[in-house]
């Protein structure tokens, strides 16, 4: 606890370097913010006696966790992780071909069959319907695509 009585400017610009440091190997961005508002306390820990205010440890702890806070809340607010794409499927394989339609590889019985796509043998659930049928895809769930008759 004595150690929080000296708490001085060179503690929060280590503590902020040290958290900088530690965001390269963590990523996410949330340690940067962290440190940031480390080092900005720590300046102000180092300006303020020069204007005759003298920040107690509680203080500090404060403006710290107020920066903190500020500083993520303003850069989740700002910063959109879901940026558009002009490949919007691209992580997920196969939602690329619904609304396609394909030949039936082997028939559906019991709700289940197969089709194949390109080089791709993909499980299918849809009415009972006999190999060679056209079935249009619908939907897909669990990289199972859904199909029904392409006539209908």
């Amino acid at each position: 606890m004595e150690f929080l009585y000296a708490l001085d400017y060179y503690h929060w610009i280590l503590l902020g370097l040290v958290l900088l440091v530690l965001e390269i190997f963590v990523g996410g961005a949330f340690l940067m913010w962290m440190g940031f508002s480390s080092i900005v306390v720590g300046v102000l820990v180092l300006i303020f006696p020069w204007v005759g205010i003298h920040p107690s440890w509680q203080w500090q702890l404060v403006l710290f966790a107020i920066g903190s806070f500020a500083a993520i809340i303003l850069w989740r607010r700002y910063v959109n992780d879901d940026t558009a794409s002009d490949a919007p499927d691209l992580n997920h394989r196969g939602r690329e071909y619904i609304g396609r339609t394909v030949q039936l590889k082997a028939a559906i019985e019991g709700g289940v069959g197969f089709i194949n796509i390109d080089d791709t043998r993909w499980r299918v659930n849809g009415p009972d319907l006999p190999v060679g049928t056209r079935v249009k895809i619908i939907s897909m769930q669990d990289m199972v695509f859904t199909v029904q008759a392409a006539d209908s």
